[in-house]
């Protein structure tokens, strides 16, 4: 569609029920104002000065990154951002045109052309990264000031039960700033907020409020008296220092109580580019944490006869973390899963992981041992999803399982607009980054989803789900034709989980497919050790691909494994 008006001068623009003051940057509906971060706030811009035409996103990058390298990931958070502060779920106002960009597709109606006020600096060029860095400065402030109203809320005892904090507590040290640099102590500054509120994102999770953290500053107090007087579980600490045009940064977590330390990282990441340094740390510390704090607090719910219900869903999470999640272990995580619910049975929780059994079950295709069809399965997951998603929309775990059980079912454009949702809601979710990748996979857009599934990892590069996200990795691949990437990948998954049976026929179709008989052949082998009754037309009867794209890609896939010896 041409561009059919000229609303470059304008600085007013209304659209839907939103009105746009791209002078004031304001974003208000009915009145009220719509919170927007900068970045987002110039790609919308430039959408209402340009209504229903299609923008790349090469035309995006030179108008809000110019100059920048910019990931397809970036675009797709930014893209989330603006959808989600918009409330379209249905993608009714920005459309995505595949392969092609993006449209507003809603009339826009402006005031006409602007007073000859200055550009706003967001839609100006930009010359250096400074206004980027202040601007993440500048939000992690605004997101401490949610993350103390919230631990102000959690500390006040319940009305009615007088419930105590949460079993999950964590203080967040100041980082150490080694070297003496002012304006490297300002990072580490920095660092420590963005971790401090994305810490206090985990659901359950009790953080101590930065201001009370940062009096420990310097006093090399031992963390298990830290511990005592916070009355938390756990501390985080760690050191930054600068190399040049780099920095690296060094964290443990130890546990209070023993005073042993648990867990450790390093973090190298680039000063040039501080927003990516920023996502890349807190992204890894935030997933990494949440898996360490379920597998200790877990081991000690365990050994309690009389669990409560956060007892039992710590419990169900940690069966269910995929490089563990055996047959048995799901159906334990089941099983306590329908003890919490009976419990409560207006837990949103306990429905959406009690549906993610059964996803995973399909998934991993275990139902033969269930004496279950897939249909069956799928239906349960759905049933308890849509329970769950009613209770409570806004909890990005429930919304996860709504959107994995769509994706599983072939539902796949559903599944991607509320796994975007999911994004939005939590944007360093190594999962939900992982079945939008599987969910763009299934709809024939494997650009997309190799994107999706590299910022999974990225997110979480010692995820319990790494072979999964190089097993759907390995199928967009080989779906385009790029066999040999996708023998690469497929041979990492099973490294990474041996007993996944599926893993080992893409790395027999892939090597069938780039003439290594013997390589096929050993695959094929392994795979039918797991899974000895399964044909080609077994893998047909699922039905993964959720349009003709996607089908007709598959069809290397099972011309690989015709190749490799896999009966018909």
């Amino acid at each position: 569609m041409g561009r059919t008006e000229d609303f470059t001068a304008a600085t007013t623009f209304r659209f839907a029920d939103f009105e746009l003051d791209v002078h004031r940057r304001t974003l208000r509906r009915s009145g009220a104002n719509v919170e927007l971060r900068p970045l987002a706030f110039d790609a919308l811009a430039w959408f209402v000065r340009h209504p229903g035409s299609v923008v790349s996103k090469d035309e995006l990058i030179a108008a809000v990154w110019p100059g920048q390298v910019v990931t397809d990931d970036s675009i797709a958070r930014c893209i989330s951002d603006i959808r989600r502060a918009l409330g379209d779920v249905g993608q009714t106002v920005i459309k995505t045109v595949p392969r092609r960009g993006y449209t507003l597709a809603v009339p826009v109606e402006t005031d006409g052309p602007g007073s000859g006020e200055p550009e706003p600096a967001g839609l100006a060029p930009r010359k250096s990264g400074i206004r980027g860095r202040n601007w993440f400065l500048g939000a992690g402030v605004a997101l401490l000031c949610i993350a103390l109203a919230w631990v102000a809320w959690a500390v006040r005892p319940h009305p009615e039960t007088g419930a105590a904090r949460p079993v999950l507590s964590i203080v967040v040290l100041p980082l150490a700033s080694v070297g003496g640099d002012p304006a490297q102590d300002r990072l580490a500054a920095a660092l420590t907020d963005e971790i401090t509120v994305d810490l206090s994102r985990i659901p359950e999770t009790f953080v101590i409020a930065r201001a009370t953290a940062d009096s420990y500053r310097g006093r090399g107090i031992d963390a298990r008296q830290v511990g005592r007087e916070l009355g938390v579980r756990f501390v985080l600490d760690g050191s930054l220092v600068r190399m040049g045009e780099s920095v690296r940064l060094t964290l443990q977590l130890v546990d209070s109580e023993s005073g042993r330390a648990l867990w450790a990282d390093r973090i190298d990441g680039e000063l040039s580019d501080l927003p990516a340094l920023y996502r890349q740390v807190t992204g890894t510390v935030a997933r990494s944490l949440d898996l360490k704090l379920q597998e200790v607090v877990t081991a000690g719910a365990r050994v309690r006869a009389a669990a409560d219900l956060q007892d039992l869903l710590l419990q169900a999470r940690w069966l269910l973390q995929f490089n563990r999640a055996t047959p048995d272990s799901v159906q334990e995580a089941r099983l306590l899963l329908e003890r919490a619910n009976a419990r409560d049975p207006g837990s949103a929780l306990a429905l959406a992981l009690l549906a993610q059994t059964y996803n995973i079950d399909v998934s991993q295709r275990w139902l033969s041992r269930r004496g279950a069809t897939r249909e069956q399965w799928l239906q349960h997951a759905d049933r308890l999803s849509e329970r769950a998603f009613q209770l409570d929309p806004g909890d990005s775990r429930v919304v996860g399982a709504r959107g994995t059980a769509f994706a599983l079912a072939g539902r796949s454009e559903l599944a991607v607009e509320l796994l975007e949702r999911q994004i939005g809601l939590n944007r360093n979710d190594a999962s939900a980054w992982f079945w939008l990748g599987y969910a763009r996979c299934t709809l024939g857009r494997q650009d997309e989803a190799i994107a999706a599934l590299a910022q999974a990892q990225r997110l979480s590069p010692r995820d319990p789900n790494l072979n999964g996200i190089y097993l759907v990795t390995a199928a967009a691949h080989l779906y385009l034709g790029h066999d040999r990437e996708a023998l690469d990948w497929a041979r990492r998954s099973v490294l990474e989980r041996p007993q996944h049976a599926v893993a080992h026929s893409w790395v027999a179709a892939a090597a069938a497919n780039l003439g290594e008989a013997d390589a096929a052949s050993s695959a094929l082998a392994a795979f039918r050790r797991l899974l000895p009754s399964y044909t080609i037309q077994s893998f047909r009867d699922e039905r993964l691909c959720a349009n003709d794209l996607c089908r007709s890609q598959r069809e290397r896939y099972y011309a690989g494994l015709a190749k490799a010896g896999l009966p018909h």
